[in-house]
């Protein structure tokens, strides 16, 4: 098959607009992955390069979509919308799974619904919206409200008072302008799960994503990162289960397509509670992905083959190899 893949580059990692974009060892992993399966990879760039030239759309059979857009609540929606619009098809969710995934409060508000436990949480447009008492107890992580993990968190991230709560949105809001999510932060370990297909969907065994140890944050989120990490869960059945009940719900609620993946924090109690979804996961393949190829005793080729796979039997296509 001729696929298409769009994509954003980070040129400049040192960009907080382009924290989300994908670095070129992530696209070219991807990209020999797509032809280890025995396709054709023609790059497409984001939504602004098919905005101005979608004729090359007319040499793709099928979209692999990994493109994060560039601004606003919903950036990752854009190049969906075109190829919807182009009547191409494409790998992953759709626009609407994609905006609503993006935005982490919605997302806390769709738990709540399906009845998955989520850390409690507020919501203020801006710092001086904060009220002098909050819904949850300190200490808090500040977030902005619809950006992923890479661009706003850090260290810094986990305040323990008002003061430093003040402190921190308003060094947030400096940086990422737009509404804030104040969240109850949850020290204990961190987990996440991949889910793959649609008929059915399946959830994966739960990675434990290696914590900070000072401000036990995940470390993919602490920079520098640290020299030294801890693990403190003792993953049993009973929370691997809940792991993946909470995952396939919230694919579900969402209307996830192909491939998406969740993310928990498990509580004093030894249950997990929601923190959000990524309906366009990271195709890194040092990352989520590739741990769980790893852990399956798979390639990270093998589960790009699941993905394209999901996504092809949910149009009809028939794959064929071009060697």
């Amino acid at each position: 098959m001729n696929i298409g893949l769009t994509f954003n580059l980070q040129t400049n990692p040192a960009d907080e607009r382009q924290a989300e974009f994908d670095p070129p060892a992530t696209i070219e992993a991807l990209t020999r992955a797509l032809e280890t399966l025995g396709h054709a990879v023609i790059p497409l760039g984001g939504a602004e390069a098919l905005r101005r030239a979608p004729q090359q759309l007319r040499e793709v059979e099928l979209v692999f979509n990994i493109a994060e857009g560039a601004e606003g609540r919903c950036r990752e929606a854009q190049a969906p919308i075109l190829l919807d619009l182009f009547g191409v098809p494409y790998v992953g969710s759709d626009a609407l799974a994609l905006a609503v995934g993006l935005d982490k409060v919605m997302c806390k508000r769709i738990a709540r619904a399906e009845g998955i436990a989520t850390p409690s949480w507020i919501t203020v447009e801006r710092p001086s919206d904060l009220p002098r008492t909050l819904p949850c107890t300190f200490p808090v992580i500040v977030k902005p409200r619809w950006e992923g993990s890479g661009r706003g968190i850090d260290a810094g991230a986990v305040v323990s008072g008002h003061a430093s709560l003040e402190a921190r949105a308003a060094w947030l809001f400096q940086r990422c302008p737009e509404p804030m999510l104040i969240e109850e932060f949850v020290p204990g370990g961190e987990l996440t799960v991949c889910v793959i297909g649609n008929e059915p969907p399946i959830a994966y065994p739960a990675i434990q994503r290696p914590l900070d140890p000072a401000s036990r944050l995940s470390c993919h989120v602490v920079r520098p990162a640290p020299a030294h990490v801890i693990a403190p869960l003792t993953l049993d059945e009973m929370l691997e289960v809940e792991a993946q009940h909470f995952a396939l719900t919230m694919c579900r609620a969402l209307g996830c397509r192909d491939v998406a993946r969740v993310d928990l924090r498990v509580d004093g109690h030894g249950r997990a509670q929601f923190l959000e979804i990524n309906p366009l996961p990271s195709f890194d393949p040092e990352g989520s992905l590739g741990l769980l190829a790893e852990s399956l005793g798979r390639t990270y080729a093998d589960l790009i083959g699941d993905v394209l796979s999901a996504a092809c039997a949910r149009y009809g296509i028939t794959q064929v190899a071009l060697r």
